[in-house]
């Protein structure tokens, strides 16, 4: 997956030909971002292959990682991850699987299962963890201290624009 800017430049020229009073800078602006963060998506998505793990599974272990005693109900993992209870399951399944997590009967609900991770899922969170800042830290390399906290700023400005104007952005799954 490449930076293609042929394509942004085609995409604004041709809209610029059809729709000459349209903002097409805008447009550029936002093509640049949803670009950017495919390509950083895309590169994070490679370190976790590389740990032999997916984001999703990454984002299971970094939970309980961080919950108490490294526990957790299947339930809150799925609301935390946005995903369907079925969806939850399969993706325990391959961690369980793997060795990485335990599925526990839940001693105050006899109905519930408890997720723990496992001394190895834990060591796999960390070496996923660091595979992950070192991915960020390779698309951000380019770019120096202050430009990096310029970046930082512009798009806390942005986040927080969308939060006051209480707009939800759409995302993609």
């Amino acid at each position: 997956m490449e930076y293609e800017p042929d394509n942004i430049e085609d995409a604004m020229a041709s809209w610029a030909t059809l729709i000459p009073d349209l903002d097409v800078v805008t447009m550029r602006t936002t093509l640049l971002f949803g670009r950017a963060g495919q390509l950083g998506r895309h590169h994070v998505e490679q370190a976790f292959a590389a740990c032999g793990l997916s984001s999703g599974e990454f984002d299971v272990l970094a939970s309980l990682i961080h919950a108490p005693d490294h526990t957790s109900k299947p339930s809150q993992l799925a609301r935390r991850g946005i995903l369907s209870p079925a969806g939850m399951t399969n993706r325990l399944d391959r961690l369980e699987e793997a060795g990485w997590i335990e599925r526990r009967p839940d001693p105050s609900d006899r109905r519930s299962t408890l997720v723990v991770l496992t001394p190895t899922g834990r060591d796999k969170a960390m070496e996923a963890a660091r595979a992950h800042v070192s991915a960020e830290a390779e698309l951000f390399a380019t770019l120096d201290t202050d430009e990096r906290r310029q970046l930082d700023h512009l798009l806390v400005r942005l986040l927080e624009a969308y939060d006051a104007a209480r707009l939800t952005p759409t995302t993609d799954p």
